[in-house]
């Protein structure tokens, strides 16, 4: 299962999401390494884990809403916004799997930058308001942006 979809959500209800995760005021949480811990450079990012081991992790979980009833899982498995900053370069990350058992992914783009997704050989070039679906154990990989301050973008496992 691959699929792309663009203007996700409406217009108004995307940018009150991404004015907020945009804000001074949103906890960004530095990780040391996109997938694993490594000891390049270059290779973190900022996360906000929303949703993750049955549990609700925080208090902007209900901002969501929007997109979660759009999406109609199930049942959730793990929610992670990631932040990558700008560089002078773009930073290919490490391949991964989100998750190893058979389930449903999805990245939902917050802005327009020069980063993308590689999802086996499809390049999503990343589109504010636009969201991917696949399958959450294809091997995948994201990038920086070298045209704004950072990439964002919410991962979503699901079932």
């Amino acid at each position: 299962m691959f699929k792309i979809e663009d203007n996700y959500l409406t217009v108004d209800k995307h940018l009150i999401l991404k004015n907020i995760m945009e804000s001074n005021s949103f906890p960004w949480y530095f990780n040391k390494g996109k997938s694993k811990p490594l000891d390049k450079i270059f290779d973190y990012q900022f996360v906000h884990i929303f949703y993750a081991d049955n549990t609700i992790n925080s208090d902007y979980f209900n901002r969501l809403d929007s997109l979660i009833q759009k999406l109609k899982p199930l049942s959730l498995i793990r929610i992670k916004a990631n932040c990558n900053p700008i560089s002078n370069k773009l930073i290919k990350f490490d391949k991964h799997p989100d998750q190893s058992f058979k389930c449903k992914a999805a990245i939902y783009y917050l802005n327009d930058n020069d980063g993308y997704t590689m999802i086996g050989d499809n390049k999503v070039e990343s589109k504010a308001n636009r969201i991917v679906f696949f399958d959450a154990p294809t091997k995948h990989y994201g990038t920086n942006s070298t045209n704004c301050n950072n990439r964002m973008v919410i991962n979503f496992n699901y079932f």
